[in-house]
């Protein structure tokens, strides 16, 4: 994706909670599941904004540890946002 086509988007990532949140999941070939993660507080189009140009720069983080299955991957993103966002203060 081109920052072009990246700015055309309005909603940048799924809202959980007061974040918005952006995952790609990933099966390995032992078949446990892995992800990479980006989130930014807020769920405004301006926090939609600052996740997507935090992505394109390559922010994204790596999810520790190996699940079973993809939900539970994801719930782990959920948690490990929750828990991230208490030592990462909001940004004014």
């Amino acid at each position: 994706m081109d920052k072009a086509n990246a700015n055309n988007e309005e909603s940048f990532g799924e809202v959980f909670e007061d974040f918005r949140l952006v995952w790609v999941a990933e099966q390995l070939q032992d078949g446990k599941w892995t992800a990479r993660y980006c989130w930014h507080h807020g769920t405004s189009e301006a926090s939609g904004r600052a996740l997507q140009e935090a992505v394109l720069n390559g922010k994204s983080r790596r999810l520790l540890g190996h699940f079973d299955t993809e939900a539970e991957t994801i719930a782990a993103i959920k948690q490990a946002v929750l828990l991230e966002a208490k030592w990462q203060p909001r940004k004014a």
